[in-house]
């Protein structure tokens, strides 16, 4: 593409360049606080605790693995904050993947179309998402372990000795990375990375290597799938309508309350994705036989590369749609994921090689004013998914308490911080201020009882409401969202002076059954009240 074209980047410009327009998708990254992300806090525990199974997740295939915690634990342990940690840990995996992309595809579309294709990786909104809107922290490590795995494919085909070594490192270093980060779909990518591994194979035989390779693949995946337990959601209810992927935002749902698919608010594939590929399908179809030809002699295999990308991204598309449930059901591969949308994030890969491709297919898009307005639309078409709600709080290596709703399988309210002014002589009242998150959408409307106890265990005062004094009921709560609730306890003249303790949970009002509370074999928690 070069050769043709007036505009050209050296290879270390490409890199620098890659790694500039990365920092755009990194600079939230800079802000004070945290995120409100739908996992909440979670990462931030988990990397503080060096342990990723807090609180538990019910199968290992489709949770997150200790390995990227592992790689911001460092940072937790120099800065002594798991939210610098984690918040370094999603920078890094932004630069890696926009370098891995480019490195991956710098021999195949040139410099200019690499990093093009660089920068439509790192600002695709499903990519955003994954870190600013569902905090899925695993996932960020895989979308940046995916094209180092892809370029050390092509340098261990090329069989070159001195790269042959250096490529098998870094393909086994980004597959016990993806493998480590979220088991599950990692796994699944094994059949795309099979595919296009066997595809580079010459002779007429290829087709059917490929076809047996992955039908052995799916019948091994399979037999592990079907052995783990089913989700606690249904998978079949979680497809994706077709204009979904299209869709700019998250849809309105009842009192404008944000709704998504298995409780989660996703974006469509994004303008600036969609569209470049649009273009390249327009721009490959437009062509005569005779500028295909001599196209492709200016970047060999370039167009074959572009039919098996093309052919990737439909069938990813068609597996998250519910078409494919028939498929999903007698492959079993299912047990793998949680929702079937998760394969989309493996399309990150067919679009950045489609958006990339556009500067090959025409050679006036890959000129210096074409191609800076084609990166500046990439960059600018993800600008809302940029921009995510922070909080200022803090809670520390672990929240004060975990609760369990009645009837769930794991942890989905966090009581991150439990603020107490004690009362006092003139002003005989004490002053609760309680900071929640979910991390799970909660399926009912839980009341909060506060107990006021002297040293012997006795009651002294109570106050049982709804958060917010029921405004804020908690199955309105979105995932992320931080709540603060304030609750006043009047401490009778003729009671002891104290020291006092603070006893809080969560039941249902109907029925009074109590939520559990993480590691704690009774329903409550206990705080000491400061004198």
């Amino acid at each position: 593409m070069e050769s043709r074209s007036t505009f050209r980047l050296g290879p270390f410009t490409g890199w620098a360049l890659t790694v500039l327009l990365a920092v755009l998708a990194v600079a939230p990254l800079t802000y004070p606080g945290f995120f409100e992300a739908e996992s909440g806090f979670l990462p931030v525990f988990r990397a503080a605790q060096l342990s990723g199974a807090w609180p538990g997740p019910a199968n290992p295939l489709r949770g997150e693995g200790v390995l990227p915690y592992l790689l911001a634990h460092p940072f937790s342990a120099v800065s002594g904050s798991g939210v610098t940690a984690v918040k370094w840990g999603y920078g890094l995996s932004f630069l890696l993947a926009a370098w891995g992309v480019y490195a991956w595809l710098r021999r195949r579309l040139g410099t200019t179309g690499a990093v093009l294709a660089a920068v439509a990786y790192t600002y695709l909104p499903w990519h955003l998402a994954a870190v600013y809107r569902r905090g899925a922290y695993g996932e960020a490590w895989l979308w940046a372990s995916w094209p180092w795995l892809l370029w050390a494919i092509d340098r261990l085909v090329d069989g070159r000795r001195w790269g042959f070594l250096a490529a098998a490192a870094v393909g086994l270093a980004a597959l016990l990375l993806a493998l480590g980060s979220q088991p599950g779909l990692a796994a699944l990518s094994l059949l795309l990375l099979t595919a296009y591994a066997l595809a580079q194979v010459p002779g007429r035989r290829r087709k059917l290597i490929i076809a047996v390779a992955l039908a052995l693949e799916v019948v091994i995946l399979s037999a592990v799938a079907r052995t783990t337990p089913a989700p606690r959601v249904a998978f079949e209810a979680s497809f994706l309508a077709p204009f979904q992927l299209l869709a700019a935002g998250p849809q309105p749902g009842e009192n404008g309350v944000t709704t998504g698919v298995g409780g989660h608010i996703l974006p469509g594939l994004g303008l600036a994705g969609a569209g470049l590929t649009l273009v390249a399908a327009g721009l490959w179809f437009g062509q005569t036989r005779a500028e295909r030809r001599a196209a492709d002699l200016a970047r060999p295999g370039v167009a074959r590369w572009l039919g098996f990308w093309a052919a990737v991204l439909l069938v990813l598309l068609l597996l998250s749609l519910s078409a494919a449930a028939p498929l999903w059901r007698v492959t079993g591969l299912q047990g793998l994921l949680t929702y079937p949308w998760q394969v989309l994030a493996l399309a990150g890969l067919p679009l950045a090689f489609l958006a990339g491709s556009v500067v090959w297919l025409d050679e006036r898009l890959a000129g210096l004013p074409a191609w800076a307005g084609l990166v500046a639309l990439v960059v600018l078409a993800s600008y809302a998914s940029l921009a995510p709600a922070f909080t200022t709080v803090d809670p520390g290596p672990e929240p004060v308490a975990a609760f369990v709703p009645v009837g769930a399988p794991s942890a989905q309210i966090l009581l991150l911080e439990a603020d107490i002014a004690p009362p006092q002589e003139i002003t005989p009242t004490l002053v609760l201020t309680l900071t929640w998150q979910a991390v799970d959408p909660v399926a009912a409307d839980y009341t909060t009882f506060v107990h006021l106890l002297d040293e012997q265990g006795e009651k002294v005062a109570q106050r049982d409401g709804q958060p917010c004094g029921g405004e804020c009921p908690t199955s309105s709560w979105q995932p992320g969202a931080i709540v603060v609730d304030r609750y006043e306890l009047a401490v009778p003249p003729e009671s002891l002076p104290g020291p006092y303790d603070l006893r809080l949970g969560l039941y249902l009002l109907e029925g009074g059954l109590r939520s559990g509370v993480l590691g704690r074999e009774d329903d409550g928690i206990v705080l000491d009240v400061p004198r």
